[in-house]
């Protein structure tokens, strides 16, 4: 899907919304979950000279990586909610070269063996408001994200490294659909910010069990999409990662 529709279609959501209402019901609950999610990356990442594929050149593997999220919810008609989200996306890759490229200004040659560590984490605030809250429920807010990341490349005689942080502004949204009856509900969630040559994209679509308790399970499809200039030691990046995830889940 093309991120600047679905871009679009948040921003309407949120700048065509009237003023949250209060619903009785949400007098105050907490809700805390914890996960692993299955990663697959793509993309180009630019430091120097040379457009260096992930995949193709740096031969970066699939990883595992953990997701933690908890979020509170009141009945106040004028504050917002809160929620807050960490994840990493780390990997590790080793891949004999095909060609020679330049990275943050060293040369790494054909038919070098490079070592590849990806560490990058990303950590959410979002303050929104709940605009329905029946069947179906509707979150619009604002979210904050900060993007920390470290990308080294190694051979036997060179080693290179970029680094680079940024805090993104996004639009937030987040639809619900409970199951009557069953304790089963269905949702997706997204956030993102386009604007000039750069945007951040997140989509989340899951379904989910929740028991009396308040203890549930929830499963689905994350996906992360990251175009960027200029940011730090990277002068470009376009990279996705994506991939099936699972969460164990409290409502407090």
């Amino acid at each position: 899907m093309n991120n600047k529709v679905v871009l679009g279609a948040l921003a309407a959501c949120l700048f065509t919304t009237p003023t949250p209402p209060v619903h009785a019901d949400t007098v105050l609950g907490l809700y805390a979950g914890a996960g692993t999610w299955q990663q697959e990356y793509g993309g180009d990442i630019t430091s120097g000279l040379s457009a260096v594929n992930v995949e193709d050149d740096l031969g970066i593997d699939d990883d595992s990586n953990a997701v933690l999220y908890v979020a509170l919810e009141h009945g106040l008609p004028v504050l917002p909610n809160i929620r807050a989200q960490h994840f990493s996306m780390d990997s590790r890759g080793s891949n004999v070269l095909s060609r020679t490229i330049e990275f943050n200004g060293d040369v790494f040659s054909i038919s070098d063996n490079v070592a590849t560590t990806v560490d990058l984490t990303q950590s959410d605030a979002v303050l929104y408001y709940e605009v329905l809250d029946n069947v179906v429920s509707l979150d619009l807010g604002l979210a904050v994200s900060l993007i920390e990341g470290r990308i080294e490349v190694a051979s036997l005689a060179d080693s290179a490294e970029a680094e680079f942080d940024e805090v993104v502004p996004m639009i937030y949204a987040k639809a619900r659909a409970d199951l009557p009856l069953t304790g089963f509900w269905v949702g997706i969630e997204g956030q993102g910010l386009s604007y000039d040559d750069n945007s951040l994209l997140e989509l989340n679509a899951q379904i989910a069990w929740e028991s009396e308790m308040g203890l549930g399970i929830e499963a689905g499809w994350r996906s992360v999409d990251i175009e960027f200039d200029s940011f730090d030691d990277v002068d470009s990046a376009e990279i996705d990662i994506s991939g099936p995830y699972a969460a164990i889940n409290y409502h407090f």
